[in-house]
């Protein structure tokens, strides 16, 4: 057997045990040791550092022998069986009260102890008796009011101290319930996420499941597990790809593939939700279609399904060009290697190939030589035209430019050369350009919908100086329809709708549609463009209304008409500057208004916005009548069936603070006037409207209310609508029943001498036992600690550092520079700009001579002080009284503290007497009483011969 030999530090403490005295601690001069792995102390978490400053607690804290409450302290001993550590219990004697049973303790709170045994959690007593046996999943100590929180199967709820439910079951949304001391106790609940899948299911997040947005077309999302990390969510909430990381993030140019952050790497995940296999150290976005990723033997070139498609060196990867979505790699020297989107093998086009230098959309367009002739296009297919092969008008080119996804190549004149679609095919050749000839090719705008074989791609329309006659379509497969009777042709919509177009011919002007058959007779004198439906047209030397079945309505004879939708015509009846809008409704020939109105907007379902001469909106009905007094800054139709009305802002007034409403095509209130309304709209037609508060509605396209919960946030997440209920918090009676309601939008403290701090938007308030106000507080953010008898900010003052205080009444009475702790009896600890600690009274006086680096308020006289890196106690007067010479200390709790060294843990009296050590011998921890009487384990490892 091997022993080590014994440190001074720990001789001198065992001889402090055997003369049972304090003295033989002055012998001590070495600075404390810093924790190792199985030390008995280890430094509070960062994540506790404000609560420990501001409650004066120690930097540092007790592992193997833990703090003492209310004459109890938790010690972590060898089983009796030798199957490993267990918990139990010392007095406050140092005695072995509590044999160690257990596999995990909390400390003790109002008689009760929180005990974990066979992987359940009960209570026992300061016996270590059950009161309730072990049958949850984690349980919370019990509170003054004589109630706990504890979860059973994911669920928490609330028990007495039988184990019996207190109050009422939580709503089954709950996630977790945290209840704190007080009387009456504070309850603070959190809830889970709800998703609102596109066709109305709701789906209730797994436990502790919180989603971040969408990923992917297949319904999964990115979502977050406070304990885990990150991880991919299906349509219905389940993990995915188990939450492990770090981060998961889309790139916004790219957000085809999600990365998946770890120590160990950098993981790609597909939009199907699959991992790649391989780590890398590094990715970032090449282009959308390409990604750069770095490992050990060098830099991958990936596609958007996490595939190798090619490997580079470091120069290499530098070397690379970006063209779009293509990638170039120029190091060949006998050709440029093309990467396109969606390929796996890449294409070779001669060396010293350049981009054309213009915005080609998904094709990729290369030039060659000083004069940068065209030399290769390449299409979105991977199809090509040139490269090796010689294309002789390619060197014509002098522009190119993507129209509904085909390359529209012109030469230095501004002519159309070719037009190449998305499979690489150029669909003009030698015949149909001589077919054309001086005649213009006029691009057509497809809009959203897929153009078929047959579908106009442009106009033919013949150059007036030529004498030409013929106008007519090129069409999607480059066939051409070229008709010598007409003389012109033109979109006969404003918008470009393609299914109709306007063809003039010697013997009148008529509409044809999209296929060239006539729709309305080409005996027309003259027609505009349809404008809403309508278009004007003379007839008979007069002018008239034509809608799309030919049909002619008569129009008042005035200066300016304009279609404004369903048969509505505004007017002006004069050209004067300012001159105002009449009504006229073709329909019925009649005249809805005379001239009234600043502007008239469009007139659908039977309602149209008008704005008077003052700048007010208001809306009117199908005969002038105002439906909606004009008394808006803004009217503006969110669809058929809803308004959305903002009201006119003040002076000074920010957009979030602007009134606004909604209102249905009834004239009824759908949502009532608030602050800083916004409305976004899903594809299927709902409607998601949230205010500047954070108040949320989900209307249904028909304008009808189908969610507005009350405390719960509605946002988009693609088409999926998120829930997010905000946490509550309220207090308790003994009986498990609300006795002050929770509050929106506010946080509070425990109670403590009959009053409770409560922080909401409009300010913080001190509130009695029933929740009324007893007083407001001064501005700021303000917390009430736990014992304290005053409020307390950490709001800076003059850009410095300050804490201030504030009494029971809610009036300020202290503020002192610097961060200060809790005033508890008359005294606070007070760090200085330089660090170090000192104590400060009710009016502020630091104490003389008072300056260490951490510094505890005195409880029965005594208080913990650092020096250099070791703790003691001091007395009123900061001298030490028990020598500063333990790694870790805890305040005094029933005239008993624990310290700990880097070799023991100890149980010492207020004059710094020992009454109990942990120490480890044998690779165990072994309980000494006073005197160095071993107490546990009862009898000592068989190869341990000490």
């Amino acid at each position: 057997m091997i022993v080590s030999k014994p440190s001074r530090l720990h001789r001198a403490l065992f001889g402090a045990f055997h003369t049972t005295s304090a003295l033989a601690l002055l012998t001590l001069t070495i600075p404390a040791m810093a924790a190792e792995a199985d030390s008995c102390f280890a430094p509070l978490p960062s994540a506790q550092a404000e609560m420990q400053a501001r409650n004066a607690q120690p930097l540092v804290q007790n592992l193997c022998l833990r703090d003492v409450h209310e004459g109890r302290a938790a010690v972590r001993l060898p089983s009796e069986n030798g199957s490993g550590d267990r918990w139990g219990f010392l007095d406050n004697k140092g005695q072995l009260v509590i044999k160690p049973v257990f596999d995990d303790v909390g400390d003790y709170h109002y008689g009760t102890a929180a005990v974990k045994q066979q992987g359940k959690w009960g209570f026992i007593d300061t016996t270590g008796n059950w009161l309730i046996q072990p049958t949850y999943d984690s349980v919370q100590p019990f509170t003054q009011s004589g109630l706990a929180v504890v979860t059973l199967a994911g669920k928490p709820q609330l028990i007495d101290r039988k184990g019996a439910q207190a109050g009422k079951a939580f709503d089954e949304l709950v996630d977790e319930a945290t209840l704190t001391d007080g009387v009456p106790a504070r309850l603070q609940l959190s809830y889970k996420s709800v998703l609102l899948s596109p066709d109305g299911v709701r789906h209730v997040a797994t436990d502790k499941m919180e989603i971040v947005e969408p990923f992917g077309a297949s319904g999964l999302f990115i979502a977050f597990d406070a304990n885990k990390g990150y991880g991919i969510a299906d349509e219905n909430l389940a993990w995915r790809v188990e939450p492990q990381y770090s981060a998961l993030t889309l790139d916004p140019r790219n957000p085809a593939v999600a990365l998946a952050k770890n120590a160990d790497g950098i993981t790609l995940i597909r939009a199907d939700g699959v991992q790649d296999e391989q780590k890398y150290l590094t990715v970032s976005e090449e282009t959308g279609a390409f990604w750069l990723a770095k490992t050990a033997d060098g830099i991958k070139l990936l596609d958007n399904s996490a595939a190798v498609i090619a490997t580079f060196s470091e120069a290499g990867a530098s070397a690379l060009q970006v063209s779009g979505d293509y990638v170039l790699n120029p190091s060949g020297k006998e050709a440029l290697t093309v990467f396109v989107p969606g390929r796996k093998q890449p294409l070779t086009v001669p060396a010293a190939s350049q981009p054309l230098g213009q915005n080609t959309g998904e094709f990729l367009v290369l030039t060659k030589g000083e004069q940068k002739k065209v030399n290769t296009i390449v299409a979105p297919s991977g199809g090509m035209i040139g490269g090796a092969q010689n294309v002789g008008w390619l060197a014509q080119i002098a522009s190119a430019e993507v129209i509904d996804h085909r390359l529209w190549l012109r030469d230095e004149q501004g002519d159309v050369l070719n037009v190449v679609d998305a499979s690489g095919k150029a669909l003009l050749n030698q015949k149909s350009l001589s077919a054309i000839g001086d005649s213009r090719i006029e691009p057509l705008n497809a809009g959203s919908e897929p153009a078929g074989a047959q579908s106009p791609l442009a106009l033919i329309r013949p150059d007036n100086d030529s004498g030409k006659a013929g106008a007519g379509f090129l069409r999607s497969d480059g066939s051409l329809q070229i008709e010598t009777k007409w003389l012109d042709i033109q979109p006969a919509d404003s918008s470009q709708n393609v299914g109709q177009f306007i063809v003039r011919t010697a013997g009148g002007t008529g509409v044809v549609d999209a296929q060239g058959k006539t729709l309305i007779p080409l005996t027309e004198d003259n027609i505009s463009p349809f404008v809403n439906g309508y278009a004007l047209d003379y007839l008979d030397g007069k002018l008239t209304a034509m809608d799309h079945a030919g049909k002619h309505y008569g129009l008042p004879d005035v200066f300016e008409l304009e279609s404004v939708g369903n048969g509505w015509f505004r007017y002006h009846e004069t050209a004067a500057e300012g001159a105002l809008w009449g009504i006229f409704d073709a329909n019925s020939q009649k005249s809805i208004s005379q001239p009234a109105y600043k502007s008239v907007g469009n007139f659908a379902n039977n309602q149209a916005e008008v704005q008077m001469p003052d700048g007010l909106w208001g809306i009117v009905d199908a005969q002038g009548k105002v439906l909606v007094q004009p008394k808006y800054a803004e009217v503006k139709r969110i669809n058929a069936a809803l308004w959305l009305l903002t009201q006119p802002a003040v002076a000074d007034q920010s957009e979030s603070s602007t009134i606004a409403e909604i209102i249905g095509n009834d004239t009824q209130t759908r949502i009532s006037p608030v602050a800083g309304l916004s409305v976004t709209q899903f594809s299927d037609g709902r409607i998601l409207a949230t205010s500047a508060a954070g108040q949320s509605w989900l209307l249904d396209a028909k304008g009808n209310v189908q969610l507005h919960e009350q405390q719960t946030h509605i946002s988009a997440l693609g088409d999926w609508v998120k829930l997010s209920r905000q946490p509550q918090q309220g207090y308790l009676t003994a009986q498990g029943e609300w006795q002050i309601q929770p509050v929106p939008v506010s946080e509070g403290s425990a109670f403590g001498q009959g009053r409770a701090l409560r922080s909401t938007p409009a300010g913080a308030e001190l509130i009695d036992d029933k929740g009324a106000r007893i007083a407001a507080m001064p501005e700021g953010k303000w917390v009430l600690p736990t014992g304290s008898a005053w409020s307390v900010s950490y709001d800076p003052q003059d850009d410095e550092p300050a804490t201030r205080y504030v009494d029971s009444t809610g009036k300020l009475v202290l503020t002192v520079q610097g961060f200060a702790s809790r005033m508890t009896d008359g005294h606070a600890v007070l760090t200085r700009a330089d660090g170090r600690k000192t104590w400060i009274d009710a009016q502020g006086k630091p104490t003389d001579g008072v300056s260490f680096t951490d510094l505890g308020l005195p409880v029965d006289g005594l208080a913990f002080a650092r020096i250099d890196q070791g703790y003691g106690f001091i007395d009123a007067q900061g001298n030490f009284a028990i020598p500063p010479v333990f790694s870790a200390v805890s305040p005094f709790d029933s005239a008993v503290a624990v310290v700990s060294t880097p070799v023991m843990s100890m149980m010492i009296d207020k004059t710094g007497k020992p009454l109990a050590r942990i120490d480890k011998e044998c690779g165990i921890s072994v309980l000494y009483g006073a005197g160095s009487t071993r107490q546990w384990p009862p009898v000592m490892p068989e190869n341990c011969t000490k």
